[in-house]
């Protein structure tokens, strides 16, 4: 029995989603076992990726690359905010936040590019759709302050969620800008010259981590798999994986398996860390889920 294009896509969907999410769990394990440090992490993940698909992506990429020209500073921001940045983000935070924490605040992306929108390019934005942005940052502000808006003035709030919402910021602009590329370079054309810029500008990163910080990396089973599993599942199948739920049954149909992140990480967050949802994540789920439905609301 064939299965349709809708339960294809579903199941696509759902494991793009699940290593997604597997990232998360993978950079709180890599701090809390002490296995690899996040800047490490950060420029390893890429140096796997670019490996893999240089056999497939090279040629065509090379051939695309003088395109860059057309748009040299769309190419860079999508570069710089995307796997740069975002990534780097995630893995510094995760060292001093919970992955139910980062899982929701990053789950605020959607509300965050249209704000962006509206602030950067004046596109516009309905009063609704204002009104289920500032209900959904609300709900993260919550979380971050664990319930508590004094915490903000004594520092009794996680470090980590200011970086995993610098983490947020910066692939929303990364979205918007994805968007605005003319070039012509798309596809894994465009992952696999973003992985080998993205490497470049984390070089320095790398080097200041390993001489400066003395974070030497041990390369051992656990560290091995680490860099591994960050290379080459939510790096390169998770992409491909959305690809083709998205070629089957489109993006607004796709879009909201996005939401399956917080709840599969959620429950690896339990089962690995025994992280448990305190009275601050239900306040914050609930207005995240209130502002996705207002802002989608035509």
């Amino acid at each position: 029995m064939f299965l349709n294009n809708s339960i294809k896509a579903s199941i696509a969907l759902c494991l793009a989603s699940l290593f997604w999410s597997g990232n998360f769990i993978i950079g709180r394990l890599a701090s809390t076992e002490s296995i690899i440090s996040p800047l490490s992490l950060g420029f390893y993940r890429w140096v796997i990726a670019f490996a893999i698909l240089t056999p497939f992506f090279l040629s065509s990429s090379l051939k695309t690359l003088h395109k860059i020209k057309d748009q040299p500073g769309v190419i860079f921001i999508i570069i710089l905010s995307g796997p740069t940045l975002f990534n780097t983000f995630i893995y510094v935070g995760l060292t001093s936040t919970k992955v139910i924490n980062a899982l929701l605040i990053v789950s605020t992306v959607p509300m965050l590019i249209i704000l962006f929108n509206f602030l950067l390019f004046k596109i516009h934005s309905t009063t609704i759709q204002l009104i289920g942005i500032i209900i959904s940052l609300v709900g993260v502000s919550f979380v971050i302050t664990k319930g508590n808006y004094i915490n903000f003035f004594s520092s009794q709030f996680y470090v980590g969620d200011i970086f995993i919402m610098l983490a947020a910021i910066s692939w929303a602009i990364y979205s918007i800008y994805l968007k605005k590329n003319k070039t012509g370079i798309a596809g894994f054309e465009l992952l696999y010259i973003s992985f080998g810029f993205t490497i470049l500008l984390l070089f320095p990163l790398y080097l200041f981590d390993f001489f400066v910080l003395q974070n030497e990396l041990i390369f051992d089973t656990k560290s091995v798999l680490t860099i591994c599993y960050t290379g080459i599942f939510p790096s390169i199948f998770s992409y491909l994986f959305w690809n083709v739920g998205v070629s089957l049954i489109g993006p607004n149909k796709s879009g909201p398996f996005l939401h399956l992140m917080p709840i599969f990480g959620g429950i690896l967050a339990f089962v690995i860390f025994q992280e448990r949802l305190e009275f601050y994540h239900y306040v914050g789920i609930l207005s995240v889920i209130a502002g996705i439905i207002i802002t989608n609301k035509k």
